[in-house]
């Protein structure tokens, strides 16, 4: 015999039995989320692949001149330090790379309706304006993993195409990862789609190593180092690309001139 069961409520009315949960919908709130964090790791032959592709099309509508590539270390883990003028500046350089890189990407960029895109290409996110210690952590397991992190340390684009105040983020992973950073100038990706085939240079400079002064890493440690790393960016770029850093290198090779005329 079946038997229809109703519940009453303390008011006294009689409520419909709960309905049970179905699989799927269970299966939707207990499926774990990806974790961006762990940017996705491209299979080789895609990457060679793609950059090929990318290579040829570049080739067709730009004017490219790649300069210091023998620098680029063929293993090991290695943070790539970069100015930034324009998007194209992140599928440009690695084009001309032999080994995948892995990104940090600020973190809008995931939320956007291309979000995909950007982790398919080896992206992981950082929040900026504040310390993000979750990405600072996955930047070290990518260099730890003998992995290219590639980093903007200006954090944004230059929207007047000029070097700006460089963020500490790239000086800390490097002093904790004892990672080598490879300093990297591009020019002339800011006439990108706004001159026919623009001249667009990218000098990979020689790999620096960073260490701290004492045992322990101070802030005074990190500033200098990302101050030191955006000197040599500074110096491989034509004086009215430097922005901020254009009195500062000025400054400095005044000095260095100086010790060396003594």
């Amino acid at each position: 015999m079946t038997q229809n069961i109703n519940t009453t409520s303390p008011s006294g009315k009689s409520e419909p039995p709960p309905q049970p949960v179905r699989a799927g919908k269970l299966a939707k709130s207990t499926k774990a989320q990806k974790n961006l964090y762990e940017p996705f790791i491209m299979p080789m032959f895609l990457w060679r692949l793609i950059r090929f592709v990318v290579r040829i099309i570049v080739a067709i509508i730009f004017d490219v001149h790649v300069g210091g590539r023998q620098n680029v270390p063929e293993t090991g883990q290695l943070i790539l330090a970069s100015n930034h003028l324009s998007w194209i500046d992140v599928p440009l350089i690695p084009a001309f790379l032999k080994r995948r890189v892995v990104y940090m990407a600020k973190e809008e960029a995931f939320k956007a309706r291309g979000g995909w895109i950007v982790r398919f290409f080896g992206a992981f996110p950082v929040k900026r304006g504040e310390a993000d210690r979750q990405s600072l952590r996955a930047a070290e397991e990518q260099l730890k993993a003998g992995r290219i992190l590639c980093i903007f340390p200006e954090g944004t684009r230059s929207k007047i195409h000029k070097l700006g105040q460089a963020h500490a983020g790239m000086g800390m992973i490097a002093l904790r990862s004892d990672a080598r950073v490879l300093p990297v100038a591009i020019y002339g990706s800011e006439n990108v789609f706004k001159k026919f085939r623009p001249r667009i240079t990218i000098i990979f400079g020689e790999p620096m190593i960073l260490t701290p002064k004492g045992k322990k890493i101070t802030r005074e440690d990190i500033d200098q180092s990302t101050e030191q790393v955006m000197h040599r960016i500074s110096s491989m770029l034509p004086p009215e690309y430097r922005g901020v850093y254009a009195e500062k290198l000025a400054a400095t090779e005044a000095t260095i001139e100086d010790a060396t005329t003594e």
